[in-house]
């Protein structure tokens, strides 16, 4: 909440900077035709600023939480490591490797959350399936970037429209199910997109993003 109240606020101070808020001087009231214009002009002005202060609240609580197939993966991942296991819905059980489970909650991570949505979403919007950003940019930088100064771990899939279907992608990939069997992670953060929602021409059309760290 107050790093939101942070963002509202360094945002404000910008927009005055930039002679966004007219506020500073009342409408001429001599000529009826420069009243209505200038009446006009700062009900844009106070709807503008209203729109840019919403998009920024939208921006700053953007994906620091899970919901909808995010979240019903992190609900499955989080299953299978404190079990050991996990029955799909066709009744196939995955296992550990080894029959072991992860102590503990493995828990999801607001910061976690962001980077691995932020890549999802990139994916889409830029039409590429990489570990590596098209800015450069590695697991451990995006995940730093959100303020968390740790190293991290990443699955990333495309074309499956489940949690479930993507969760036994990875499974049957050695790299990826050592991620998700990996007890040291304690935390994870989830991304999911439709390419619908961002871009039509994007080759698949569902991308997920799974980040893993430990955080003590």
């Amino acid at each position: 909440m107050l790093r939101f109240a942070f963002r509202i606020f360094l945002i404000t101070i910008i927009l005055i900077f930039n002679n966004c808020i007219q506020n500073l001087a009342e409408c001429p009231i001599d000529t009826l035709s420069l009243k209505k214009e200038c009446d006009s002009k700062k009900r844009q002005d106070e709807q503008n600023q209203l729109l840019i202060l919403a998009l920024a609240a939208a921006s700053a609580s953007s994906g620091d939480s899970l919901s909808g197939k995010a979240l019903e993966f992190y609900t499955i991942l989080e299953s299978y490591r404190s079990n050991g296991s996990y029955t799909l819905s066709n009744g196939t059980t995955r296992t550990f490797l080894n029959s072991s489970r992860c102590s503990g909650t493995t828990s999801q991570h607001s910061a976690l959350n962001r980077a691995a949505q932020k890549h999802n979403d990139n994916m889409v919007r830029l039409n590429f399936f990489s570990h590596t950003g098209q800015d450069g940019s590695t697991p451990s930088t995006r995940v730093k970037a959100e303020g968390l100064n740790v190293g991290a771990g990443e699955n990333i899939a495309a074309g499956v429209s489940t949690a479930e279907g993507t969760f036994d992608q990875w499974w049957n990939s050695s790299g990826h199910r050592s991620n998700m069997e990996n007890c040291n992670y304690t935390h994870v953060g989830i991304g999911y997109t439709e390419k619908s929602t961002i871009n039509s021409s994007a080759t698949y059309s569902h991308y997920w993003t799974n980040v893993f760290a430990t955080i003590r």
